[in-house]
């Protein structure tokens, strides 16, 4: 029998210091899992708990809007639990050597494990784990549009299941989540877990920037080394071209320095717990990042020349 572990975190977005520098924290507040036989669906054992925060005291009010609880409930519910360093390592023991992670979308795994390394708690030699993203499955699957990314609630309304639970408790998303899988195996016969694919590799950026964390998704595009972009080879300033949106994550502009003639500035802006963290990069020979921003041009193009055809016919016809 093959057991997964679906998982589902919820953590607090707060900051500490170190060396003098301000870094960013997701910090777990609420912890839950489910193992599951991977064959038949069926639900075998579950771990759920608290997480009393040691790091950000205060709750942040994105937190709170996102969380189905009142402020008052949930202080008294993280008062009475275990901090991570005795919820830790009791998790570690229940999920087992090599446990088999399923989670919607590709974070929780990720933040779980950064907990574990901030708290200092070491894992037993030969200890490793896998993990599976059940929102690109259900994706993929269903036909949905891989470049947009369903809710899990969206998931669960489409499938026309129950929805008593809240959602955005985490206890409340991990039972929904092995609820999408159970019908997933009703649905599809012979179903095997399967990753998303490696984005292919283009060349490297010849300069970065992490622009830091928003409150909307491209309120980056303020900050000066975005709005008055300069060539890394050779410091000249660049002529800016029109955004352009090549994926739901992603805007490219190309610009044209006097010297080196086109680049390609990209920002991407990932959501991260109600805010927005956003990156920049230039790039000479895009690869990859030249092909989306040809298509996604030429779509546009296309759009506007649609919709102006529109216009004239409507207007011809009046």
């Amino acid at each position: 029998m093959a057991e997964l572990i679906f998982l589902d975190l919820e953590w607090n977005t707060t900051f500490y210091r170190r060396d003098g520098e301000r870094l960013p924290f997701h910090e777990l507040i609420e912890v839950a899992a489910i193992k599951v036989d991977q064959f038949t669906g069926a639900m075998l054992d579950s771990f759920h708990s608290y997480v009393h925060p040691k790091v950000g005291r205060k709750i942040e009010n994105r937190t709170l809007r996102l969380l189905p609880y009142g402020k008052e409930e949930l202080k008294a519910l993280l008062a009475e639990a275990p901090t991570f360093l005795d919820m830790g390592p009791a998790f570690l023991r229940w999920c087992g050597d090599n446990p088999v992670f399923i989670e919607w979308g590709n974070n929780d795994v990720e933040v779980l494990l950064k907990n574990f390394e901030f708290h200092r708690i070491s894992f037993d030699a030969g200890w490793k784990c896998q993990f599976y993203d059940l929102q690109y499955m259900y994706q993929k699957l269903f036909g949905g549009d891989l470049g947009m990314q369903p809710s899990l609630e969206k998931a669960v309304t489409d499938l026309e299941m129950d929805t008593d639970l809240d959602f955005h408790s985490a206890w409340n998303d991990t039972f929904y989540t092995v609820m999408v899988y159970q019908t997933m195996l009703d649905r599809f016969e012979g179903l095997t877990l399967f990753h998303k694919p490696p984005k292919p590799k283009g060349p490297p950026p010849l300069w970065e920037l992490d622009l830091g964390v928003f409150d909307s998704r491209w309120d980056c595009k303020n900050r000066p080394e975005v709005t008055r972009p300069v060539c890394p080879l050779c410091a000249q300033a660049v002529s800016p071209g029109r955004w352009v949106r090549t994926g739901p994550t992603e805007q490219v502009q190309r610009c044209k320095c006097p010297e080196h003639r086109r680049l390609y500035l990209v920002i991407t802006s990932e959501k991260e717990d109600g805010t927005w963290h956003a990156k920049t990069a230039i790039y000479k020979d895009a690869g990859p990042i030249a092909e989306r921003f040809r298509r996604a041009s030429q779509k546009r193009r296309a759009d506007q020349l649609r919709s102006k055809q529109a216009i004239e016919k409507k207007q011809a016809a009046s």
